[in-house]
């Protein structure tokens, strides 16, 4: 008889895509203000299982010049964010798992509508026409 492998919780428990992170470090910033900052996980699920990094998005409650192809509004509430904040699609950026906060997800993943929004900003910021 074989015994089947079952993964245990901690092996199972990773960053989602569209789910929202906090960032608490920052190896290339130390001493960075602006932390904890929340994060939107963007890279595909089997990525971010495999790989000790993720592809995230910052977000931001306060932007002086909103440019609504690379900025996009995300409302209170969703991914389990406190108050509306803009994605920004123009400062994609891969960092360790281990600069996430070990307490997971602020809430459920981003609905559909608002992940293809940002997925359209971040083709927008490297020049693609996401309408194609």
């Amino acid at each position: 008889m074989t015994a089947s492998i079952v993964p245990t919780a901690t092996q199972e428990q990773y960053p989602k895509r569209g789910e929202v992170w906090l960032i608490n470090t920052n190896p290339i910033s130390p001493g960075d203000p602006h932390l904890p900052r929340p994060v939107i996980v963007i890279s595909p699920n089997n990525r971010n299982r495999a790989w000790d990094s993720v592809i995230v998005v910052p977000l931001s409650t306060g932007l002086g010049n909103i440019n609504v192809k690379f900025h996009k509004e995300i409302p209170k509430g969703e991914g389990g964010i406190a108050k509306m904040s803009y994605a920004r699609c123009d400062l994609v950026s891969t960092i360790e798992k281990n600069c996430l906060d070990t307490k997971g997800a602020l809430g459920l993943r981003l609905s559909d509508k608002y992940l293809w929004e940002l997925v359209r900003g971040v083709r927008a910021s490297i020049g693609d026409n996401p309408d194609l």
